[in-house]
């Protein structure tokens, strides 16, 4: 079955929320062009701005590691975040969709 990786954080202010829901966007971007295979994505953003929840269902290599979009992303997470993530890895049991 799939495994299903939950992060959350919460950005320093909104300049870095700003900066940090551009590099989601280019994640995205990247996305729609490359269609990969076994990924499901979404990404949530809180009424107060600042802070995220991403949800990725993988079936197989995560298909994230090899985008630029999401290595630009990653490697400057800590810059705008408050404290480390809260990452959450499970094995789906069920799914719709």
């Amino acid at each position: 079955m799939a495994q299903q990786t939950s992060v959350r954080y919460t950005t320093r202010d909104l300049p870095s929320a700003e900066t940090n829901q551009r590099l989601i966007d280019d994640v995205f971007a990247e996305l729609a062009r490359v269609e990969p295979d076994g990924l499901t994505y979404r990404v949530a953003r809180s009424d107060d701005g600042l802070s995220f929840e991403h949800v990725a269902v993988i079936d197989g290599p995560n298909p994230l590691l090899a985008l630029a979009s999401f290595q630009a992303f990653s490697s400057t997470v800590a810059e705008r975040v408050i404290g480390p993530p809260d990452v959450q890895t499970n094995e789906v049991v069920a799914r719709y969709r």
